[in-house]
């Protein structure tokens, strides 16, 4: 029997320290851990392959980044290369446009900027922010600054002018962005220094380009955003709030102090109200309302100089060209139009799978300003508009100008429409295109004795050759602008961008007048690169 036992026990010993092993090895559906994720440092390859959210350049609470943007574009009526201004090139018609040319065009889908960003946690959910960034052209590293653009060019006849515009960028350390704040994601963000407007903010996402300079009017001119002018784009001593409730979102912006604190007004108020909402076929919605108002808005411009054909003295025959400035003026002396602004923007976006649908809408009126600043103020980048000299001054109509300031431009009020819509489609997760058109149209509000009429204008060139060109005869008479763009976008890795693609842009009626050409044909293709 002993032996018996010892023959048994053997074997069902064997079974029961063998089942715990045997139960363990037995198949589940435990998922096997994923491996570790590659280092985006690893080569420079990786890295570009790599998001910022994947692998930002943070240290701390800290977060460095940058986007270059550069490309070649050719314009079949073009304004030559100007370092200070924000887009370099007129990828929209101007009035400098005249004449084919290729050009070197920075910022084609985004402004080249570097910038810093904070997020430090603090307590309870609450965490300071901060961001400040800077914009510049990545063609020669000049500041982007419109007041300096218009500055090189002041004085000019108009065919020896460049690109230029206004701009509430003016080259300063925080011309894009500079705040501080606090963040919470159920009470939202309030953020308190150079903020952008809540208009500027809506355009970004509701525009089908992107606010894209080369491919979008609403990108390509701050007037949409600012509802007629550029400089309300941003508040340089501004407060900001944005709160997310469930599927909706609100947002306000308020504006202390005028000029002489930096700012393009001096009062700015802003409110948005919106939401996303989804469908039982798996689309989503977003609508967004914004409503602006903004009291003494800046408007920029220089003294156009002239070129005539001599018609006496020993260059008789020959072409001279004059400067515009005053005498007893400085060339960094500039000219500005003042108005209260008051406007409302309506922008829908719908996105099913792999299309996305846009549509917006944009109303604004401009109405002469409540004060007339008499003795001139200082604007945006330290530039200078002059007080203007009453003409009972001796000697007011031969050496001074009587407007440096006008503030009776909309003695009557300047009513704009403006409609957009467009399309993109991604055919896979590297590869966008984009089609989008854009409307608006003026009323006539020309206060002057003078009634809208057709009229020739002529343009006398430095070789003496004219051009002449039948134009309304006041750019307060009604008329219209248009754009037709496309856009492929491809992304090889995830930071760098190739696009290529085209704007046609026209321009009619009283918006025309003073336009050397009407229409510009505008393909573009560049790289953008983000760090």
């Amino acid at each position: 029997m002993t032996a018996l036992r010892r023959i048994f026990a053997v074997p069902v010993a064997a079974f029961m320290l063998a089942a715990p092993a045997g139960a363990a090895d037995l198949p589940t559906k435990k998922e096997v851990p994923a491996p570790p994720a590659a280092n985006c440092f690893s080569s420079l390859w990786a890295y570009l392959n790599s998001t910022a959210i994947d692998c930002p350049l943070s240290y701390g609470p800290f977060t460095v980044y940058a986007t270059f943007d550069v490309g070649l574009g050719y314009e079949s009526n073009g304004a030559g290369f100007n370092k200070a201004y924000n887009n370099g090139v007129a990828n929209f018609i101007s009035k400098q446009s005249y004449g084919a040319q290729w050009l070197w065009t920075p910022n084609g889908i985004n402004q080249t900027v570097v910038g810093i960003k904070m997020s430090q946690p603090i307590a309870y959910g609450w965490s300071l922010v901060g961001t400040l960034e800077i914009g510049f052209d990545p063609l020669s590293g000049y500041l982007t600054n419109g007041p300096r653009s218009l500055v090189d060019n002041n004085g000019k006849a108009l065919v020896l002018q460049n690109a230029n515009s206004d701009s509430s960028r003016a080259g300063q350390w925080n011309a894009s962005q500079g705040f501080i704040g606090l963040s919470n994601k159920t009470y939202g963000t309030l953020t308190v220094g150079r903020v952008t407007s809540i208009t500027l903010d809506g355009i970004i996402a509701g525009d089908p380009m992107g606010g894209a300079y080369a491919f979008s009017p609403l990108g390509y001119s701050g007037q949409y955003a600012g509802f007629g002018n550029t400089e309300t784009n941003r508040a340089n001593t501004g407060v900001k709030y944005r709160v997310d409730f469930m599927n909706l979102r609100g947002a306000g912006l308020a504006q202390w102090g005028g000029y002489d604190q930096g700012n393009g007004a001096t009062g700015l108020y802003q409110a948005q109200v919106g939401g996303d909402f989804f469908n039982v076929y798996g689309g989503e919605l977003s609508l967004d309302a914004i409503g602006s108002y903004a009291q003494n808005a800046v408007s920029l411009s220089t003294f156009s100089g002239s070129c005539a054909v001599l018609k006496s003295g020993p260059f008789k025959g020959q072409t001279g060209c004059s400067s515009g400035i005053p005498k007893f003026y400085s060339a960094d002396d500039l000219k500005a139009t003042l108005s209260n602004n008051t406007g409302f923007m309506l922008l829908s976006k719908y996105k099913w799978g792999p299309a996305t649908l846009y549509g917006g809408y944009e109303w604004w009126r401009q109405a002469d300003p409540s004060s007339t600043f008499p003795n001139g103020f200082e604007t945006l980048g330290g530039f200078s508009v002059p007080g203007n000299i009453p003409s009972s001054f001796p000697g007011a109509s031969k050496n001074f100008p009587t407007q440096w300031i006008n503030y009776t431009a909309y003695l009557n009020n300047r009513f704009v429409n403006v409609f957009f819509f467009g399309a993109k489609y991604s055919f896979n997760a590297q590869l966008d295109a984009t089609a989008a058109f854009y409307y608006l149209d003026q009323n006539n509000y020309n206060s002057s004795a003078t009634p809208c009429a057709t009229a020739n204008t002529t343009f006398v060139r430095p070789n003496g050759t004219s051009l002449v060109a039948l134009r309304v005869n006041n750019g307060a008479c009604a008329g219209s602008q248009d754009a037709i763009s496309f856009l492929l976008d491809y992304r090889p890795v995830k930071r760098v961008d190739l696009y290529a693609g085209l704007m046609v842009s026209n321009v009619y009626g009283g918006l025309a007048n003073g336009y050397q050409a009407t229409q510009n044909i505008a393909p573009t293709a560049g790289v953008r690169v983000k760090f």
